[in-house]
């Protein structure tokens, strides 16, 4: 090796770190010193397995909190960072710690994670009692729980841990708010799940109904619920920490439940719609409405707030849904000629009252509906016209408005276009 060769290797044999590194460097130290007093004062502690498996989710709920740079996933970096960690102190704790991370982390970092613990047993550091649980819960049974107009819904699933005698068992519940496009708003281990369920039978008599679901399907609607909640502002969700604590256990156990069922509404195409419109056009909640030319855009409209930003399904209604359709979704989405705006209250209060009947709703249930629909008479034409509200869309539809096109007229628009 030349004299030119052997000094470039010794170069970088003695790179010295920036400051930048060290100081990261220090900073990671410091957060594994931190998980590892809490797996001392915790994990070392407990005998339940769930426990530890909650302990693990929430590790990994600090990680997906950290800055991370565009296209790295922070969680599974520090965890894999973690995980070495561990396995180089071989100690209890840092057993502990690849325990947990092995029942609940995503399957790269669960896998080494069990690969270092079996390195860590082979040299004589005993596993915590619970690890030979944790991770291997089963489902068991699951009940969905819903408010009468199907708002929210709570999805209770049973889980025991068939390798572990005498095992109660427990339940995990979860959330789901439908009026934000179904996200989990949050979740939570609980008791048993017969105790679990008695207690949510108390609330039977508030307008809260309890029913059996298959496996498949609670599967569905925990997958659902996870994925919009990814792809939601996780600033909406008001119990977002408790949630963010409990992911990476939910997506866990979800892997344990059978592939999901198919639950989702058929989407409603555009004959279908035409065909709800028809029926309803003949029902008597519209005989007061037949001489209102703009009522058929209205209901059009109304089919596709519900189809097309909610659940998919336009007979679904509560007070809640119609106080964001008339004073978020139609203000900033919907184009109407002024004349036409106090007509959009009476269209809404018919429609539900349509709705109603074919969904079986309580009359106290639609009562407070149109209630809602009264109380928003004022602020809505107020709400419509507010031009800084109107999506970029609407403006332009606005605009065509004022110069006399009409929208539902294609040679107009072949016009605007040449």
């Amino acid at each position: 090796m030349g004299i030119g060769a052997r000094k470039r290797r010794r170069d970088e044999q003695m790179v010295i770190p920036s400051a930048e590194d060290s100081q990261r460097d220090a900073v990671i130290t410091r957060l594994f010193d931190g998980v590892l007093r809490s797996a001392r004062s915790q994990l070392l502690r407990t005998e339940s397995p769930l426990a530890a498996e909650v302990w693990g989710s929430g590790l990994m709920a600090v990680w997906e909190s950290l800055p991370a740079s565009p296209g790295d996933d922070a969680a599974t970096s520090f965890a894999e960072a973690l995980v070495r960690h561990a396995a180089e102190l071989g100690t209890e704790e840092g057993m502990a710690v690849l325990a947990a991370l092995t029942a609940v982390a995503p399957s790269r970092v669960a896998t080494r994670a069990r690969t270092a613990a079996a390195m860590l047993e082979q040299d004589g550091v005993a596993a915590p009692a619970w690890a030979a649980v944790a991770g291997k819960a089963l489902p068991t049974e699951a009940w969905i729980g819903s408010d009468v107009y199907g708002d929210q819904e709570i999805v209770l699933i049973g889980f025991a841990y068939p390798t572990q005698p005498g095992d109660p068992g427990h339940s995990i519940c979860v959330l789901v708010d439908h009026t934000e496009g179904g996200v989990a708003k949050d979740a939570y281990p609980a008791a048993p799940l017969a105790q679990t369920l008695a207690r949510w039978r108390e609330a039977e008599s508030d307008g809260i109904s309890l029913r059996p679901a298959s496996l498949a399907e609670v599967a569905a609607r925990l997958a659902d619920a996870l994925v919009a909640t990814d792809f939601a502002d996780r600033q909406a969700c008001t119990d977002g920490r408790t949630l963010a604590e409990m992911r990476a256990l939910l997506s866990s156990r979800l892997t344990t439940l059978p592939p999901a069922a198919n639950t989702g509404l058929e989407e409603l195409d555009a004959e279908g719609r035409d065909w709800l419109v028809a029926e309803f056009l003949g029902a008597p909640e519209a005989a007061d409405l037949l001489s209102e030319p703009a009522a058929v855009t209205v209901y059009h409209s109304l089919i596709a707030y519900r189809c097309d930003y909610g659940d998919g399904d336009p007979l679904r209604w509560s007070p809640t849904l119609a106080g964001l359709c008339l004073l978020d979704h139609f203000p900033v989405k919907v184009s109407l000629d002024a004349p036409d705006i106090p007509l959009v209250p009476d269209v809404l209060a018919a429609w539900v009252t349509f709705a109603a009947s074919r969904k079986n709703l309580p009359e106290p249930a639609l009562a407070r509906i149109v209630e809602v629909i009264d109380s928003c008479r004022d602020t809505f034409p107020v709400a419509m016209s507010d031009a800084d509200r109107y999506s970029p869309a609407k403006r332009t539809a606005m605009d065509l408005i004022h110069r006399g096109v009409d929208l539902t007229d294609d040679e107009a628009w072949a016009a605007v276009g040449n």
